[in-house]
C-alpha cells in the first residue's frame, strides 16, 4: 500500500504544497510510488518517514521535502560546446561543432557586434536559398545520457517570414519526427525550442530551416528543464571550447632573505607567474609553496615567466627537472611546471 501512485502515460498529477506522512511504515514501502509510465507529475510540499519510488529523470518537478530522499534536476550543461558559433569557415563551410546538412542556404557571421543577444555569442545569419526542401543545423557528435528519457534544446532565432525554423527530433515510442512551433515570421527575436522523450535507440536532433533566418546561442540540455540560452558551463568531467581560454597572471615578489630558497606563488591567481627579482636576477629556486596550506592540487599547471637572465630553479627532490638540468633564465624565458599534490613538482616544458 502506498498514499500515491501514479500509472500510465496519458496520467500524471500536480499537488502542491502537500504535507504526506507516514510515522509508522517500514522505509521498504514508500509513501509515493510513480510507475515508470508515468512522466511530468509536479509534486512539492512536505514528506515524513519514508520516500518516494520514481524515475525522477521522468519526473523533475517532484520536489518533496525529505530527509530520506532528494529530488533532482537535470544538469545545466549546454552540450552544444560552440554555442556562441565561434571560427566558422565561410569559404569551407565549416562550422565547429556542428553539420550544416544541406547547401540550400548560405551562412555569415552577423559583423555587428551590438547584434549579439549574449556576451561574446556570435550571431549567424541563414540566407535560405529556396529549393531542396529544409536546410538542417544539427550538432556533429551529441554525447548519450542513457540516465535520461527527455531532451531539451532551442535556439534564439529572429525573421520576417512565417515558419522559417522550427526544433525537430525522433520522439520515443513511435520513432517519429516531430517538432516544436516555428517562428512566428514577426521580425523579433524568439526562443525556438522543445522539451520531450526521445528515442534512445537512434537520437536524432536537428534545427529544420525553411526561410531566412538569423540565430544565436543554442542550447542542448539531457532532461525536461527550462533553457539555458547564453550558458555554456564547463564540467569537471570534460569540457571542450571554442572562444579562447584566457588564464590569470600574477606577479611573484621574491621570498624574505631567512627563506630565500623557498618561493611561494599564490593559489587561486591564476596559472602564469612572472618572476619579479627586484634587481637582482641572480637568484635561485629550490622549493615552490613547501607549506601545506599554499600547496596547488594535482595535475595543476604553473608557468613562471622571466623577464631577465640569471635566475636558477634548480633540479632537487621537489622540483624534478628534465635530465636532471638545472633551468637558468634569459631574457623573456619561462618554464611551466606541473604540481604532484604535495611539495613536489615535476618539469612538463620550458622555454629557454
Amino acid at each position: 500500500m502506498c498514499d500515491v501512485y501514479v500509472e500510465g502515460s496519458k496520467t500524471n498529477v500536480k499537488l502542491h504544497d502537500v504535507r504526506l506522512e507516514a510515522t509508522s511504515k517500514s522505509l521498504d514501502r514508500p509513501i509515493v510510488i510513480i510507475d515508470e509510465s508515468s512522466y511530468g507529475n509536479v509534486m512539492n510540499g512536505m514528506l515524513g518517514h519514508t520516500h518516494i519510488q520514481a524515475n525522477l529523470n521522468r519526473n523533475p518537478d517532484i520536489d518533496l521535502m525529505s530527509h530520506k530522499s532528494v529530488g533532482m534536476d537535470p544538469a545545466p550543461k549546454n552540450l552544444y560546446w560552440n554555442s556562441a558559433f565561434k571560427g566558422y569557415n565561410e569559404e569551407d563551410r565549416m562550422m565547429p561543432g556542428f553539420s550544416l546538412v544541406g547547401t540550400n542556404a548560405a551562412i555569415s557571421i552577423v559583423e555587428d557586434s551590438d547584434e549579439m543577444l549574449f556576451p561574446d555569442h556570435n550571431v549567424i545569419d541563414v540566407d535560405y536559398l529556396n529549393y531542396g526542401g529544409a536546410f538542417k543545423l544539427m550538432a556533429d557528435i551529441t554525447p548519450k545520457s542513457p540516465a535520461h528519457d527527455f531532451v531539451t534544446f532551442g535556439v534564439y532565432a529572429r525573421s520576417s517570414v512565417p515558419g522559417s525554423i522550427s526544433g525537430a527530433m525522433r520522439s520515443s515510442g513511435s520513432g517519429s519526427i516531430i517538432s516544436s512551433a516555428s517562428h512566428s515570421g514577426g521580425g523579433e527575436w524568439e526562443f525556438i525550442g522543445m522539451t520531450a522523450l526521445y528515442d534512445k535507440s537512434a537520437p536524432y536532433f536537428y534545427f529544420s530551416i525553411t526561410g531566412d533566418v538569423q540565430l544565436t546561442a543554442p542550447t542542448f540540455i539531457y532532461g525536461q528543464t527550462p533553457a539555458i540560452p547564453g550558458a555554456s558551463l564547463m564540467s569537471s568531467s570534460g569540457a571542450r571550447m571554442s572562444g579562447t581560454l584566457t588564464m590569470g597572471v600574477t606577479t611573484v615578489y621574491p621570498p624574505p632573505e631567512s627563506t630565500k630558497y623557498y618561493w611561494v606563488i599564490p593559489k587561486n591567481s591564476g596559472n602564469i607567474f612572472v618572476i619579479d627579482t627586484q634587481g637582482d636576477p641572480s637568484r635561485t629556486i629550490i622549493r615552490l609553496n613547501h607549506r601545506t596550506a599554499d600547496r596547488f592540487a594535482r595535475g595543476t599547471l604553473a608557468t613562471l615567466m622571466f623577464e631577465e637572465a640569471g635566475t636558477r630553479v634548480k633540479h632537487n627532490g621537489y622540483i624534478k627537472l628534465k635530465n636532471n638540468a638545472d633551468f637558468v633564465s634569459g631574457p623573456n624565458t619561462s618554464i611551466t611546471l606541473m604540481a604532484g599534490g604535495s611539495a613536489s613538482w615535476v618539469e612538463v616544458s620550458r622555454n629557454e
